[in-house]
């Protein structure tokens, strides 16, 4: 039976990937913080064995699990607001992801996926591929480009196949509310005014559940170890997206397009390439009309 383990599993990703997992016949060690105020989230499964560590703890895997084959890396702190230049923080979990990877190779695993970020490309405003320069702008990115270069060369003098996501924006049942589209769904469900930039900025949506598809398939095919963007390849300014949530939910929330103004970075796009990510066979099944009303049909029956 195939052996996986992953952490921060009780995150976004985490959780999706747990249920997506569970569908096989596989054993899962589901790797989540002392103290952890979100273990009601896990789902009541045999296959599914929860262990208490804190980051800087990783180092200690090795002690209650005897071997696995495929360990998911989706654990790290401080990715949203001030916290993502918090520069302790971010190299916290650049050590914390070096202990990840090291119990990886302890637990004898061949396979090792690592969540990175569209951030470790920085401000881009062309087609954004995986041999893009990356020149980040944040120490969240810096650290997340950092520790996949180095992982990059440590995978491959150990033999383990290497895969890292670049994601760019997620979003489905379970997000975050202070995400964009969590706030404008709840915004406009309340037919409440919304206050936005210009949000004339070119974007790209991908639905969570297609993304852990995608995890899901590099642990399951042999795609070439490396760099990926994880990405729907939907591509269009985000004002469309934003009327397009308005109509799906028959909304008469004013939308104030320019009434927030862009941060000091100014306009940033989101152009990924998905072109690699397609040769592997994977293609997304989620259509942003489909996701946000799966997201809005599932807060109906919470």
């Amino acid at each position: 039976m195939r052996r996986i383990v992953i952490t921060g599993a009780t995150s976004f990703i985490g959780l999706h990937l747990l249920h997506e997992w569970l569908k096989e016949e596989c054993e899962i060690f589901a790797v989540v913080r002392k103290n952890c105020q979100k273990l009601h989230l896990l789902p009541q499964d045999e296959k599914l064995h929860t262990i208490a560590l804190n980051m800087e703890e990783y180092d200690q895997l090795p002690d209650y699990i005897e071997k696995a084959d495929d360990f998911y890396h989706l654990a790290w702190e401080g990715t949203r607001g001030s916290a993502r230049n918090d520069i302790d923080l971010q190299q916290h979990n650049y050590v914390c992801t070096l202990k990840a990877f090291h119990a990886a190779k302890q637990l004898g695993c061949s396979f090792f996926l690592g969540s990175g970020s569209q951030a470790e490309y920085g401000k881009m405003s062309e087609s954004i591929h995986e041999e893009s320069p990356c020149h980040p702008l944040t120490e969240y990115g810096k650290q997340k480009l950092r520790i996949c270069q180095e992982l990059q060369t440590l995978a491959k003098e150990n033999s383990i196949r290497f895969i890292w996501t670049r994601i760019f924006s997620l979003y489905g049942v379970g997000d975050s509310p202070q995400t964009l589209v969590s706030s404008c769904i709840e915004k406009m469900s309340k037919n409440e005014a919304i206050f936005l930039t210009e949000c004339s900025q070119i974007w790209d949506f991908l639905y969570v559940s297609d993304a852990v598809q995608a995890m899901k398939q590099f642990a399951l095919m042999p795609c070439a170890s490396g760099v990926y963007n994880l990405a729907s390849g939907d591509i269009r300014p985000l004002r469309e997206y934003i009327c397009e949530m308005k109509e799906i939910l028959s909304s008469s929330s004013e939308l104030n397009f320019g009434a927030v103004p862009y941060s000091p970075e100014g306009v940033v796009n989101l152009v990924p390439d998905i072109h690699k990510l397609l040769q592997t066979g994977w293609k997304p099944q989620t259509s942003f009309r489909d996701g946000i009303m799966k997201i809005c049909h599932q807060s109906a029956i919470s």
